[in-house]
């Protein structure tokens, strides 16, 4: 009996040298050994796969499946060196490669850079997976690859093993979806540049996401779009004692997120921030929250709940302080949330909910985005309709 089933991915920093290996399959088995079901995602050894694609550029060779074909070759042999290492530990090991008949990752689109069939991955995953780990076997599997349609290799764009052993943590109904990194945590700041960089012990996904699309490198963007339970990050010497938890995120759809909302328009007085910390406060002290912010040259744009003394408190902080030339307050409007994990990586995704709205008549007073979601302000009269609209428009993304 399985008790549960952990997809546990090692990362090519991980995988320098047999000592670490070593450790790797030490808190594999930690996990394997309480009668659990482990998957193992392998990444490519440390530095594999800048080697072999400076090496296909350096012979010119530019078609991309063949390149897929040849930097592929990183992760195939890592694979090969962790179920060879487990079976010299007496570990039922077996190799999942996509040469094999039990490979179950599917893919489409760009060779260097495909997107997974989901649909068809967890048909696969269920068929060709469970019931190697029912049977007490350890699939290990080659991350960063897919397979198209025609049978050919497909790479998942760099950092895609993060997004194998997610895509497999959620088609196999996973407990955990455990990341093994050097770090072993996420951070508040790179410590390299921040002197007073902590560790994180939890984040939720809209957050490391945000995080990881601003360059910090903690996990594949694309993984997000397809993380349905807990994610964690963690070091071989901790395993499942520490690291840092990442919850999935709530809210993900097309909805009404708030009524009742009011736009305020500020003309500074001169280009500063003091005016926008002045208008934050003043509305902090008087219980009006904030839902959005937008500066540009000649006005910041607050979108804040409603109070009947709003335009006051703000037109009077600011304006006899010279802080501000003017103030305007535009009230009854709605927050309409679109919210999605593809945000990152679907060109054209803002112009698309905002279209219909256009062709249908319907004034937005301002948007704001921000990696998976974006915030559209219409009149609450619209917010229905907007929605519906935005819906019809999305449904095939």
């Amino acid at each position: 009996m399985i008790y549960f089933i952990y997809v546990l991915k090692f990362g090519g920093s991980v995988l320098t040298e047999p000592s670490q290996i070593e450790k790797a399959i030490k808190a594999i088995q930690d996990i394997y050994s309480k009668g659990n079901g482990v998957v193992l995602v392998v990444s490519a050894l440390k530095g594999e796969t800048n080697r072999l694609d400076a090496i296909a550029s350096s012979l010119s060779i530019n078609d991309s499946a063949d390149r897929a074909e040849i930097i592929s070759m990183g992760e195939r042999v890592s694979a090969r060196i962790m179920t060879g290492a487990l079976k010299a530990k007496g570990i039922n090991a077996v190799l999942v490669d996509p040469s094999l008949d039990n490979w179950p990752v599917y893919s489409s689109g760009d060779y260097l850079d495909a997107t997974v069939d989901m649909e068809k991955t967890e048909r696969a995953a269920q068929e060709k997976l469970l019931p190697l780990i029912k049977a007490g076997n350890i699939p290990v599997v080659c991350g960063f690859i897919g397979v198209n349609e025609e049978g050919k290799i497909q790479t998942l764009g760099r950092g895609g093993s993060d997004t194998t052993a997610v895509v497999l943590g959620k088609a196999l109904g996973a407990k955990e979806v455990v990341l093994f990194k050097d770090v072993g945590k996420a951070m508040s700041g790179d410590p390299k540049k921040a002197q007073k960089a902590i560790e994180l012990d939890e984040l939720n996904a809209e957050e490391a996401l945000a995080l990881s699309a601003g360059g910090s490198g903690l996990i594949h963007y694309k993984a997000f779009k397809y993380l349905s339970g807990i994610l964690r990050i963690t070091s071989v010497d901790e395993g499942l004692k520490g690291g840092t938890i990442i919850s999935p995120a709530n809210g993900i759809g097309i909805y009404k997120s708030s009524n009742g909302v009011s736009m305020v328009t500020i003309i500074p007085a001169a280009p500063s921030t003091e005016v926008l910390n002045k208008a934050m406060n003043v509305l902090k002290e008087n219980g009006v929250e904030v839902n959005g912010v937008v500066i540009n040259d000649r006005a910041v744009l607050l979108y804040t709940s409603s109070s009947d003394s709003l335009y006051q408190l703000v037109h009077d902080s600011l304006v006899p302080a010279g802080l501000a030339k003017a103030v305007s307050v535009v009230s009854g409007l709605s927050e309409i949330t679109v919210k999605s994990f593809d945000l990152e990586e679907t060109p054209g995704y803002l112009h698309k909910a905002l279209e219909p709205l256009a062709g249908a008549g319907i004034n937005v007073y301002g948007v704001t985005t921000a990696t998976s979601t974006i915030k559209i302000y219409v009149s609450e009269k619209d917010s229905e309709a907007s929605v519906n609209l935005i819906k019809d428009e999305l449904k095939e993304v």
